[in-house]
């Protein structure tokens, strides 16, 4: 019988496509056990193999400080391991107690004797890759290396080390928190590592390798290497100097008045850019203050009176005021609906003060009248006014965690339709409560006004390079042209200045080296769970938020600084007793090196002798004779300045010091902060390198005074 061909050829195709299905059931069969049952026998044997591809990490880029120091870098660290079966096993025996002298002196965490103990532990378990040490430097590597036995090298001694990059930052804790950290591996950024991640962490590379003994691999060539490409470096803002200062002053700060965290931020006036930001908060388990959290981004807080600046910013950039104008703040506490405002302090008389004195003396009232006075029947106008200088909106620093600002309009409601705004709230807002900003908003805000009312963004890097050549800049970037009217910005200043000349700031600012304007703000701290009736266990006290915030030199400003201290459980609570000290601190000691000297090597340094008389402040005359384990006679009496002399009989002589106007004095052994002083108001300008008292100076000591003299000082720290 005869198939008909139409029959056959069907049959064959039907028979082809189940071969084809059953082979198809067949792989994801196979698929399935590779991925369960044989998975881990195969990745043995993958481990294997001869070939691999490896990658080639690449180094993170560099970040510089402004001028030139290396602030964060790339730097290899080594994994070293001990494989004993490469070692004659008489051999080890007979040199492994000299080893372990040798690692001992080199890794003193465990004696000799722990060595040896901990070198049978991994020999005992046939351990051919056994852990010895990690993280260690390259010069520690090499020192390793030349010890007895491993200096055979890994096929005879067996010692095996693995390359790792680790980044190190040379100046430790110095501005830390603002550099940051960028942990690609655990997914976390923050400060300047994550905001410019994509710059810094470069491209990697990758290579062919071949197994060859003992484990190693070798690269092999391959078309399909490419190299790993090194990330690009950052030229920071920072000026590591001032960084240092600033970081000290608020230490010292924070440490004084048994604070629990702070900030304190030095900024140029005219570009913006940040030259040193400090962020503190006490650990209380170790009782020292760390940078662990961001204050100055991520800290937002209701200000107190450093707010009232912003309000007579809106009020005289939207009404015509004068600072003689008279305000009526009463005798006694002003009722505004169902609250009452004081002021800390009675200085008006008969209840009249001018405008200059509203903000000189810090008048709760008096802010509040004038701005109730104005604004309640449009308070958006004044909110508005705040919007306009963007304080209720984020800088946009690009660095995570910055906090967005808190300021309420009249129309904004709760989620359940409630209104946020009440009968109390512009009064209070006008004086620095119901608002909540960060200290970095607040020195923008200041540095406008020391910039003749131009607003700077805050910036923390100017350049960008890969290698010598510059890939993108980074200008001062100008937020906002002219906050208010030229002639407003004179009556700020003008009032700035009158608060440090009469004050609030008066008494913390006498005869402070560097002409200053800034405002005082002392705020109740406000708790989540008892709110403003917060007191301190231990205390009896109420908590406060206090800020200085201001520029410096007042009539031609270079930099604007804020203090910002938060909760100090010390002798003072108020922000001139708190933050206005550490503000003088830093304005001072900045002034004193804001030109420094690169002209050390070519100097003619003057060293006095011992028997000359050292210039100390007749107040800090106590503490000098503290470290003097000698008697001493006390003829100084009246001046301000008294000179200390030890005599050959080990008596020390304090006299009042004369310093005629056309004499170099003796500056070695002072405080840089009081030589200035005298040096300056002699009409000598100083320059100087280093921290600390005066070591070494460039005019000697008696010379007559030249005309326009420029002396150099050398410094150290005790």
């Amino acid at each position: 019988m005869k198939l008909d061909p139409r029959s056959d050829t069907l049959w064959r195709t039907y028979l082809c496509y189940f071969l084809i299905l059953l082979f198809g059931i067949a792989i994801v069969v196979k698929i399935i056990v590779v991925q369960t049952k044989d998975s881990k026998e195969l990745q043995a044997l993958a481990e294997k193999r001869e070939y691999r591809v490896r990658t080639l990490e690449a180094s993170r880029g560099n970040i510089f400080s402004s001028d030139g120091q290396l602030m964060a870098t790339t730097i290899p660290v080594y994994d070293v391991f001990f494989d004993y079966k490469a070692v004659d096993s008489t051999y080890l025996a007979e040199n492994i107690d000299s080893l372990c002298i040798q690692m001992s002196q080199l890794l003193p965490k465990r004696t000799p004797s722990q060595w040896k103990a901990f070198f049978a532990e991994g020999i005992a378990k046939k351990n051919r890759h056994y852990k010895i040490a990690l993280n260690i430097s390259q010069a520690d590597l090499r020192k390793m290396q030349q010890f007895v036995i491993f200096r055979l090298g890994p096929n005879r001694g067996g010692i095996i080390y693995e390359k790792k990059l680790r980044r190190n930052k040379p100046y430790k804790e110095l501005a830390s928190l603002m550099l940051g950290m960028a942990n690609e591996e655990q997914g976390y950024y923050f400060g300047l590592e994550g905001a410019y991640n994509d710059y810094l962490k470069g491209q990697n590379g990758r290579e062919l390798v071949r197994r060859i003994h003992h484990g190693d691999w070798v690269p092999v060539g391959s078309e399909e290497d490419t190299e790993a490409q090194n990330g690009d470096d950052l030229i920071t803002t920072f000026d590591i100097k001032l960084q240092d200062i600033v970081e000290a002053a608020l230490n010292h700060t924070l440490t004084e008045n048994k604070a629990e965290q702070g900030c304190a931020i030095l900024m140029d006036v005219e570009t913006g850019y940040v030259k040193a930001l400090a962020n503190l908060r006490l650990n209380h388990e170790k009782g020292v203050y760390e940078e662990s959290y961001n204050v100055a981004l991520a800290e937002r807080y209701e200000p107190g009176s450093v707010f009232k600046i912003a309000s007579m910013v809106v009020l005289l950039g939207q009404k015509e005021v004068n600072l003689d104008d008279k305000v009526n703040i009463g005798t006694g506490p002003i009722k505004f609906s169902n609250r009452t405002m004081k002021d800390d302090h009675s200085f008006a008389q008969g209840g009249i003060c001018t405008v200059q004195e509203v903000i000189e003396q810090s008048s709760n009232k008096g802010t509040a009248v004038l701005i109730n006075k104005n604004f309640a029947a449009h308070p958006e106008k004044y909110v508005e006014g705040l919007y306009a200088l963007g304080l209720n909106k984020k800088i946009g620093t690009g660095i995570a965690g910055e906090a967005q600002p808190v300021i309420k309009h009249p129309n904004d409601k709760t989620k359940d339709g409630r209104k946020l705004w009440s009968k109390v709230s512009l009064p209070w807002m006008s004086i620095g409560y119901e608002v909540n900003v960060t200290p970095m908003h607040l020195i923008t805000l200041y540095n406008a006004i020391a910039n003749g009312g131009r607003m700077m963004k805050p910036q923390f890097v100017t350049e960008i390079r890969r290698g010598n050549q510059t890939i993108e800049k980074f200008e001062p970037i100008v937020i906002n042209e002219q906050i208010a009217p030229p002639d407003a910005i004179e009556k700020l200043q003008t009032m700035l200045e009158g608060v440090v000349i009469r004050g609030t700031a008066k008494r913390q600012f006498k005869d402070c080296v560097v002409k200053v304007a800034g405002k005082t703000g002392t705020a109740q701290y406000y708790d989540r769970v008892q709110g403003y009736a917060y007191h301190e266990p231990g205390i009896g006290r109420k908590l406060y938020n206090t800020t200085f915030v201001g520029y410096f030199p007042a009539d031609k400003p270079r930099y604007s600084c804020i203090v910002m201290v938060s909760r100090a459980r010390g002798r003072f609570w108020a922000a001139g007793s708190v933050s206005a000290p550490g503000f003088r601190e830093i304005a001072e000691k900045v002034y004193a090196m804001r030109i420094g000297t690169n002209e050390e090597d070519s100097i003619a340094w003057s060293k006095p002798t011992s028997t000359e008389p050292v210039i100390v402040r007749h107040s800090k005359e106590a503490s000098y004779l503290s470290g003097i384990d000698k008697p001493f006679n006390d003829f100084a009496i009246n001046g301000d300045w008294v000179t200390v002399q030890q005599t050959e009989n080990g008596e020390t002589h304090l006299r009042e010091a004369q310093l005629p106007a056309h004499i170099v004095p003796n500056v070695v052994g002072m405080d840089i902060t009081d030589a200035v002083y005298i040096l300056e108001n002699m009409g000598i300008r100083t320059e100087f390198v280093g921290q600390g008292t005066v070591k070494e100076q460039s005019l000697h000591a008696g010379d007559t005074l030249k005309a326009n003299s420029v002396i150099h000082l050398k410094l150290e720290k005790k």
